[in-house]
């Protein structure tokens, strides 16, 4: 894992990453929408974190018995990222079922597809990989001219999305790995939910 100084203080690149997309991606949001986001987006965000970090506990039980502090330092490790991913899902999931959800299914890809393609190119640009950097980067604004022109997200433009997001890491990243699975994961689950609700709301 690639850490990134500031001042006195040394932060993970993927942490300082996620807050950047994460701000970033309600930026342009508000820019299209003249609104904010809804909190749905900022609570999804605070549950991966709360759960990736609490599962440390869990997993790692009689270390932080020992060593209580160690949580600040640690985290649920990979089966942590399975359970934060997990508790996104079912969150957003929970809230769009809810009776008299104002929450709108149709936000869920978008936002999805911003947040990560920000955080991909500020991962890379963090370690200092700037050709795999600048390719995301382009990614983003490929999507960022779509997302404004207002085009329907269809489930080929998805798909196409995730494809060629999935090319760039295998080119300059290792697609294969635990996060970048999960994260893939939670884009098919969000384009499935998506499907399934359009299709009960033409019922």
């Amino acid at each position: 894992m690639n850490y990134i100084t500031i001042g006195r203080f040394t932060v993970p690149a993927d942490l300082l990453a996620a807050f950047a997309a994460i701000f970033i991606g309600a930026l342009i949001y508000r820019a299209r929408e003249k609104k904010s986001i809804g909190d749905w987006y900022w609570n999804s965000f605070f549950i991966y974190i709360a759960i990736y970090k609490l599962s440390y506990v869990v997993f790692n039980f009689k270390m932080f018995l020992d060593t209580p502090f160690s949580l600040l330092y640690f985290n649920g490790g990979t089966e942590g990222q399975i359970l934060a991913f997990a508790g996104i899902a079912a969150y957003l999931f929970w809230i769009a079922r809810k009776k008299e959800s104002m929450v709108k299914v149709t936000e869920y890809l978008p936002a999805y597809f911003l947040f990560f393609l920000l955080y991909w190119t500020g991962l890379f640009a963090f370690s200092e990989e700037f050709i795999p950097a600048g390719v995301q980067a382009l990614m983003a604004l490929i999507f960022g001219v779509f997302y404004f022109k207002r085009m329907e997200l269809s489930k080929e433009y998805a798909i196409l999305f995730l494809m060629l997001e999935a090319l760039v890491l295998s080119l300059f990243s290792n697609l294969l790995s635990a996060e970048n699975l999960l994260i893939f994961a939670l884009g098919i689950y969000l384009l499935v939910f998506q499907g399934l609700n359009k299709e009960e709301l033409q019922h």
